[in-house]
């Protein structure tokens, strides 16, 4: 496949994929860009479409190996190394990136029939998402949904902290309030967490279908989301901390739920 050379800043084509650094433009360009071979092989992985790929001109012939064998009939455009650092979003650029298509079915309103779902309330720092979906898929959870006030899931440091995670889990962006009572129709158990909980979270005992409902880095979970859930639980923290980062928090509530629904083992 011949590749495309563009050498201008104001090329419509660079114009665009710049758009894409905004949750405005990625919105409404519907994708995301996505950089370096690890996180282009998971979404290929997943069967996102790849619409155009991005090489710095210094690294083609290291990289066209690699996307000749996995990457068909999609145009590549190689740009020189000085205008291929001012798309890039990493410190140290592989020198290869892409313009992914979003599914639409991430729009999906259906309620997962079982399994285990993550709510997020405002969750507002990139880093903590991207965790959180990690940890979502190393669980196999149904998905991750977002609530008003939530990062949006295709910012390049959400897709980079859940190191190919974003390709694979379930998400979508919703009304909590609309939500939770649609979820508890559903059949399922609607956790809320908070520092002081009344019931300690190794106590509790997870149903199948169970959402956990986790909150703003700064204030927790809305108040007025508090009352549609079933129980309120906490991390013990026995050495004396406020609070735990929320992504830990989630952390330890998915493993819990996956420890039980296992039969009390973790053993793989």
């Amino acid at each position: 496949m011949k590749s495309i050379v563009l050498t201008s800043q104001h090329n419509d084509q660079i114009k665009r994929w710049r758009k894409l650094q905004s949750r405005k433009g990625r919105q409404s360009l519907g994708a995301l860009w996505i950089e370096g071979k690890h996180l282009l092989e998971e979404s290929v992985k997943a069967g996102w479409r790849v619409r155009a790929l991005i090489v710095d001109q210094d690294r083609e012939a290291e990289h066209r190996p690699w996307w000749e064998k996995r990457i068909k009939n999609v145009p590549v455009y190689c740009l020189p190394s000085r205008l291929y650092r001012t798309l890039a979003d990493t410190e140290t650029p592989q020198g290869i990136a892409a313009e992914v298509e979003i599914p639409k079915g991430e729009v999906d309103q259906a309620i997962p029939a079982d399994g285990v779902l993550l709510l997020l309330d405002a969750v507002q720092d990139p880093g903590n998402v991207g965790t959180m979906l990690r940890t979502a898929r190393a669980v196999g959870a149904a998905g991750v949904w977002l609530g008003k006030g939530t990062v949006d899931p295709y910012n390049p440091k959400v897709v980079r902290a859940a190191m190919g995670a974003l390709f694979h889990v379930p998400i979508r962006m919703i009304d909590l309030h609309e939500e939770l009572q649609r979820l508890r129709s559903a059949g399922y158990w609607v956790v809320g967490t908070h520092p002081r909980g009344e019931h300690v979270h190794f106590d509790v005992s997870y149903p199948g279908r169970t959402a956990f409902l986790l909150g703003n880095e700064g204030r927790g979970v809305d108040p007025t989301l508090m009352r549609w859930v079933d129980r309120e639980v906490s991390i013990p923290m026995p050495g004396g901390a406020e609070s735990l980062n929320v992504s830990i928090t989630a952390s330890l509530l998915l493993y819990e739920y996956l420890r039980q629904q296992r039969g009390g083992s973790l053993d793989c």
